[in-house]
């Protein structure tokens, strides 16, 4: 492992859609003590016109954000004080693989959901989900690259636990990462962030809770009627296996050092 950044921390949650990513994120911002960036370099994906039709707003239509200039912003921020950022691989895999600098500076994390309830959950709010979007391959492929680069497993939550043991989980995660619990901050106000504006319509489960909680399961499709569907998951669940094998249990009590 490389020796610590002077800096302050940056951390970063790679995870993929459906994954509760969005609620420990919440329990970041309402910490108050990191800057949270949420998702930027979906900017750098949609670029790309071909892949428009995935329901977003852009904030910044007029001028998308490069590569280079999101990790900019994020330096930025982190001479100020600490920062949380979560995203999805899959917007910016061929970027982070040739960028190995980057990632040696920030701790490296990483969030999974069992992709029998992260299929059916991402076709609810997307119905045109394909298998490229639901992320799995590029997690598992990013989780391998800095496993090899550090030298070192890199942290693995998953959303069962999140959902189940919320208070466990992130206290193992904060002692992990190295930073202090507040146990506060899974506490919080309902309601929709602006960090959130690019995917309006996607989080309205955290929305609408005061806290970390499991997900609904009102699902618009099942796999009985929607085979295509069952295919994906199949697809996924091996990469997803593959993460969960390095599951971090709540009682678990080893940091990232």
């Amino acid at each position: 492992m490389t020796a610590p950044d002077p800096r302050a921390p940056s951390v970063a949650l790679w995870s993929h859609p459906r994954s509760m990513s969005t609620a420990l994120e919440r329990s970041f911002i309402e910490r108050g003590d990191f800057t949270v960036f949420h998702e930027e370099f979906a900017y750098v994906y949609f670029m790309h016109e071909k892949r428009a039709e995935i329901p977003h707003k852009h904030p910044r239509p007029g001028h998308p954000l490069t590569y280079p200039e999101i990790k900019r912003m994020m330096e930025d921020a982190r001479r100020q004080g600490p920062v949380f950022h979560k995203d999805f691989p899959y917007h910016c895999l061929d970027h982070l693989l040739a960028d190995p600098r980057y990632l040696l500076g920030q701790i490296n994390t990483f969030l999974v959901r069992d992709p029998e309830e992260a299929v059916l959950s991402h076709a609810t709010v997307h119905p045109g989900v394909t298998r490229e979007v639901l992320g799995y391959e590029q997690l598992a492929r990013l989780f391998d690259f800095v496993r090899k680069l550090t030298g070192r497993t890199p942290l693995v939550i998953n959303a069962e636990d999140l959902a189940t043991r919320p208070e466990q989980t992130i206290a193992a995660y904060c002692e992990a990462v190295g930073i202090p619990f507040r146990p506060e901050a899974l506490r919080w106000s309902q309601g929709e962030r602006p960090e959130w504006a690019t995917w309006s319509g996607w989080h309205t489960d955290v929305s609408a809770s005061d806290g970390i909680r499991a997900p609904r399961r009102n699902y618009r499709f099942g796999y009985e009627d929607t085979p295509h569907l069952r295919d994906f998951a199949r697809y996924c669940r091996p990469f997803y296996e593959h993460l969960d094998s390095f599951r971090l249990r709540p009682d678990h009590k080893e940091a990232l050092t």
